[in-house]
């Protein structure tokens, strides 16, 4: 694991302990951080916290001792998990069970074996980097459940659920609401005529045209087909109309690139080009 990317965080008030300790993980390629004690870890920690992935405290400190310093940590909101090694000379039994009910992984007495530490510390990045490669995963799966697998806007079960969500913030604040309805006229015949990837990367154009010109907290949705929903908050009637017919120009103005050539496309409602209605 020699050049890993993320920190190491050494607290020992022990200068010699602690000068070994930067010069062992230091010759693997690790980045270290040290601190002379519990106090100054707990600041570096709280400064370098999206960065340290591993930590090595000794227990006996002035100040904010090792125990109190990983429940701290543990205590910590943090993009990552962070695996704690106590390093301490206190070795009984009752000992190692504190340190690890504090919320240390991992538990070395002093003086420790070289080996035996860079060991411990090669599984407790196997740990870090499962947990990261588990929440990317986790953030994947969250993506899936909520947006529309081709376009990449919202699905329409999730904008069901954000529109409640929506339609209670504009209740409470009193303040309008707008859902804007778009269909693509004639998709059928695009599909018939230039094939279905073809319609494909029309619906992908559509939704970046309507993400592009719209406020980040608007909500943008495929519905179902080529149908998509807009909903924007805090527009007047007039003001909503006039959103409806700038969406509906930028749409038709601007012909969508695609393999075959440009392609002029409007869109439309079955009452007219656009609706805009208010909540």
């Amino acid at each position: 694991m020699a050049g890993f990317d993320k920190k190491f965080l050494v607290v020992d008030d022990d200068p010699v302990s602690r000068m070994i300790l930067q010069r062992i993980l230091s010759e693997q390629g690790y980045q270290v951080i040290a601190a002379k004690d519990g106090t100054e870890g707990w600041e570096l920690f709280q400064k370098e916290a999206e960065e340290i992935s591993l930590a090595i405290i000794d227990w006996m400190m002035p100040g904010i001792d090792g125990i109190e310093l990983c429940r701290r940590i543990r205590g910590t909101e943090t993009p990552h998990y962070v695996f704690i090694i106590f390093l301490s000379s206190r070795g009984e039994k009752k000992d190692v069970v504190e340190g690890l009910d504090a919320g240390a992984d991992d538990y070395l007495i002093k003086p420790f074996d070289r080996d035996e530490l860079l060991s411990r510390i090669r599984v407790g990045l196997r740990i870090v980097g499962l947990e990261q490669a588990l929440r990317k995963a986790n953030e994947r799966l969250q993506v899936l459940a909520t947006t529309d697998g081709l376009t990449g806007v919202l699905n329409r079960r999730t904008l069901l659920e954000r529109l409640g969500e929506e339609l209670e913030r504009a209740w409470r604040e009193r303040k309008p609401l707008s859902l804007l309805m778009l269909d693509i006229n004639r998709f059928k015949r695009i599909n018939d005529t230039y094939g279905h990837p073809t319609g494909d990367k029309v619906l992908v154009e559509m939704a970046e045209r309507l993400k592009s010109h719209l406020r980040p907290y608007d909500l943008v949705d495929r519905y179902g087909g080529e149908e998509f929903v807009v909903v924007i908050s805090g527009a007047d009637a007039e003001e909503r109309v006039a959103i409806a017919e700038r969406i509906r120009e930028m749409i038709s103005s601007d012909p969508f690139p695609l393999d075959h050539g440009p392609l002029k496309v409007t869109v439309s409602n079955r009452g007219g080009l656009l609706s805009a209605r208010g909540l």
